[in-house]
């Protein structure tokens, strides 16, 4: 038995258990109240048996369902988002095209991905499992840490800013 605050763990109480049901953990973390839990619980139940948080996992359904919208609108309407970078300067930012390139990947066409984002083609082994990997531990609310999160992301950012200057550079040298 050991002494915690006012009272000893451990002892027999003599006073009267109380009757309020303890609030399960699943349930703390989708901030719903009353019979309201159970509905949410339900759907993600299975998420939150493999560790996972029922909020993150809607947001992440929620941003799924936008980037689905998004691609479509791209499709069929044949509407992209403008880059700023680009307005204002002129010059073409790393990310520029990245959209076309994630759209031509999606029907199987890599050289129309390669063509649109050439830097996006290049890094995609290394930058696909390290966005699914920080994705991975942002589902199950432990984020990824350490020196090989650090040098991965570190490494990137780099790339892709040589990668922006390159692309700028390249055809006032001649070489594109």
């Amino acid at each position: 038995m050991a002494w915690s605050g006012a009272t000893w763990s451990g002892a027999i109480s003599s006073t009267r258990p109380s009757t309020k049901m303890p609030e399960r953990r699943d349930q703390a973390k989708t901030g719903l109240s009353g019979k309201h839990q159970e509905a949410p619980l339900r759907f993600f139940g299975a998420f939150v048996r493999l560790g996972f948080s029922p909020r993150r996992v809607q947001n992440a359904l929620i941003l799924a369902g936008v980037g689905a919208l998004y691609a479509l609108e791209t499709q069929t309407l044949g509407l992209f988002v403008p880059c700023p970078f680009h307005l204002i300067t002129g010059l073409k930012c790393p990310a520029c095209g990245i959209t076309t390139a994630i759209l031509a990947l999606l029907h199987g066409d890599a050289g129309a991905a390669f063509a649109a984002n050439p830097g996006l083609a290049v890094s995609l082994p290394v930058l696909g499992p390290y966005l699914a990997w920080l994705f991975w531990g942002w589902l199950r609310e432990c984020p990824a840490r350490g020196r090989a999160v650090n040098a991965v992301g570190t490494g990137l950012i780099v790339y892709f800013a040589v990668w922006g200057v390159w692309r700028n550079l390249a055809p006032l040298l001649g070489f594109v």
